[in-house]
């Protein structure tokens, strides 16, 4: 049954989505390792899936830092296109939300382009929304990385950097984006409009941002944030850095960035980066 942008929320599918993955960009060949989904029915949750998957590529070290997926734990886990039809049942007849969801779907579209799919097909006329614009229509832009929203909305993440965590997670974050509307009788109408417009599967232009968002925002700033970073010996490192492009080298994706330890411009792989922060966000 088609969607009305009329219908209140509480009557209409939600999948709340995330994805974790080798590298930081899928024009890359980078591809998804995890999927979580939350589906939620009548304004509750009614069903979670979460499934390792083999991205038949190498996982960098910075990765695995990170979420704490290794190459050892995707080995004989299904590939992508095995697993989708579990995916799909979760995710079919719903308005399809994440956090920097953009992110996400730059992933699945190549993933689902992989498994012989088209993901417009997939879900025609699906309505799309993203939890980092409608923080954004709300507190500005800067700091709306989901570890960082959430216990500003009173909600606290048990986990973070694993797919259906963080999918529980941004479902919790927009149950609370909504709630200066009418929570979950808000039209869907109004919740678009919260968001600053409509949103579909596929992106309007190829300019749109696809970087991870603590990423993204740091280029954005144009401000000192604190790296921490695995070297060469694969010892986590940190350095104060002022980020200034993305660029490709030799195959990779690479920050250019001011490093103030060496006070010298400098370029890190990208795969190798655990985590960016904002000097405000360090705890004193």
């Amino acid at each position: 049954m088609p969607i009305s942008l009329l219908q209140p929320l509480r009557e209409i599918p939600f999948a709340f989505i995330d994805t974790e993955t080798t590298g930081a960009s899928s024009d890359y060949g980078h591809r998804v390792i995890e999927l979580g989904i939350v589906r939620v029915e009548d304004g509750r949750k009614v069903a979670e899936y979460q499934q390792l998957i083999d991205p038949q590529r190498h996982i960098g070290p910075g990765i695995t830092a990170l979420t704490g997926i290794s190459r050892q734990m995707v080995e004989g886990q299904p590939t992508f296109t095995a697993q989708l039809p579990g995916a799909m049942e979760l995710m079919k007849g719903a308005v399809l939300v994440g956090h920097n969801v953009r992110f996400d779907l730059s992933f699945l579209t190549r993933e689902f382009r992989g498994a012989g799919l088209h993901i417009a097909d997939a879900f025609p006329n699906a309505h799309v929304m993203d939890t980092v614009r409608l923080a954004r229509r709300r507190f500005g832009r800067g700091g709306n990385g989901l570890q960082r929203l959430a216990p500003r909305l009173g909600v606290q993440p048990v986990t973070a950097h694993r797919a259906l965590a963080d999918a529980q997670t941004t479902h919790l974050v927009f149950e609370k984006l909504m709630e200066p509307l009418a929570g979950w009788h808000t039209s869907l109408a109004d919740a678009l409009i919260a968001q600053g417009g409509p949103m579909g599967v596929m992106p309007i232009t190829s300019r749109e941002p696809v970087l991870p968002l603590e990423l993204e925002e740091a280029l954005e700033q144009r401000k000192p944030v604190m790296m921490e970073y695995l070297d060469a010996r694969e010892q986590r490192t940190q350095r104060l850095i002022d980020p200034i492009s993305i660029r490709r080298f030799q195959g990779e994706l690479t920050l250019v960035a001011h490093c103030h330890l060496r006070d010298a411009q400098r370029t890190f792989k990208i795969e190798r980066i655990v985590q960016l922060t904002r000097l405000e966000d360090i705890p004193k």
